[in-house]
C-alpha cells in the first residue's frame, strides 16, 4: 500500500520529492538486506526497482510465435503437434 505524505515538496530543477510509503514488513526487510548486501542505500534499492518497473510497463515486451511451433493462421506445426501441453506451456514460459 502506498501512502503519500500530505506535505510533499514540488519537484523543481531535479530536487527530490519526499514521500512516505508503507511496505509490508517482509518486503521492507528484504529490501534492507538487498541494500546491505550490495553496499547501497534502501532509497537506491527502492528507486532502482521503481524505475525498472515503470520502464517495463511503458515498453511491454511483445511476444512472437516461434516459427517452429506455429503456422501463420494454420495452427500448430508438426513439431508442436508432437509436444504435450505441459511441454508447450513450459516452452512458452521460457520466452
Amino acid at each position: 500500500m502506498l501512502v503519500c505524505d500530505p506535505y510533499l515538496r514540488f519537484v523543481r530543477y531535479g530536487v527530490p520529492v519526499k514521500t512516505t510509503i508503507e511496505l509490508p514488513d517482509d518486503l521492507a526487510a528484504q529490501a534492507r538486506r538487498c541494500a546491505a548486501e550490495s553496499g547501497t542505500t534502501l532509497r537506491s534499492v527502492i528507486e532502482e526497482a521503481l524505475r525498472r518497473e515503470l520502464a517495463r510497463r511503458q515498453h511491454p515486451v511483445e511476444w512472437k510465435a516461434d516459427a517452429d511451433l506455429a503456422y501463420g493462421s494454420g495452427g500448430l506445426s508438426p513439431t508442436a503437434m508432437s509436444m504435450t501441453w505441459a511441454e508447450l506451456r513450459d516452452l512458452a514460459m521460457q520466452r
